[in-house]
């Protein structure tokens, strides 16, 4: 039977925890409030659009009719990875290229580049002429 003292230390343990929440959520706003709103280092670090690849990546998922876990071992990455995709969190780029891949998609439409980063370098066209010399001569024996 539940007594009156286990109740107490139950409801003191949540009072603990809802409180260390609500300091937590206090720092937030504080960070927030200083920072002008935005994330932390918004913007200052490469990164991909992780958001817009998961809002791309869902119907695919539950189309598919597996779990997660079975698809997440068949990208090559764990469920935990594309839970956080699909909530728009940062992952390893190797494993965005993962996804991308599996999925079919280009993983370098989801780059966004750093914030004052100079513009991508265009690569240099490959010419397919050939400059040597041919083994067939055009006389005939």
């Amino acid at each position: 039977m539940i007594n009156d003292a286990s109740i107490l230390r139950a409801m003191a343990r949540l009072r603990k925890a809802l409180e260390r929440r609500m300091r937590m959520d206090d720092r937030v706003e504080e960070l927030r409030a200083r920072d002008g709103g935005r994330p932390i280092r918004s913007g200052t670090l490469a990164a991909f659009d992780t958001a817009a690849l998961g809002r791309k990546l869902r119907p695919m998922l539950e189309y598919d009719g597996r779990g997660w876990r079975a698809l997440a071992d068949e990208i090559g990455v764990t469920s935990p990875d594309l839970s956080r995709v699909m909530a728009g969190q940062d992952i390893a780029a190797g494993k965005v290229f993962a996804i991308c891949d599996w999925a079919g998609l280009d993983a370098r439409s989801f780059y966004r580049p750093p914030l004052g980063a100079p513009p991508p370098r265009k690569r240099p066209r490959r010419c397919r002429l050939f400059h040597g010399k041919s083994t067939e001569t055009g006389v005939r024996a």
